[in-house]
């Protein structure tokens, strides 16, 4: 029995596969796929060489370097500010125009009427 030759029209592989819509599916499948992790390594590696190929000579950018960001400790203590002292506070700093009215008493005077 002899081989046959792999058919590479579209209607040799319709006739195993099954209907054009498939195979555009099949397509659109390979097409959405996540690259392998070989071609992604050569990816990685063809643009680290570019980068050292265009380093040596002397066209690469310079790439000003930045500190890494200091990130906040998560569980630090902060003493709590009693609620007679945070009134006193803002009232010494403002200043002392009848016309400014704080938060404060526009809440307690909301919260009367009420």
């Amino acid at each position: 029995m002899s081989r046959l030759k792999k058919s590479r029209s579209l209607k040799g592989k319709l006739s195993k596969t099954g209907t054009k819509e498939m195979l555009k599916e099949q397509k659109k499948a390979r097409k959405a796929a996540s690259p392998s992790r070989f071609d992604a390594k050569k990816a990685k590696q063809r643009k680290e060489q570019s980068q050292r190929k265009l380093e040596r000579l002397g066209l690469a950018p310079e790439v000003a370097s930045e500190a890494p960001k200091v990130r906040p400790k998560r569980f630090t203590f902060t003493p709590k500010v009693d609620a007679q002292q945070a009134a006193q506070a803002p009232a010494e700093t403002a200043p002392q125009d009848d016309i400014e009215i704080s938060t404060n008493e526009l809440l307690d005077a909301f919260t009367e009427q009420n």
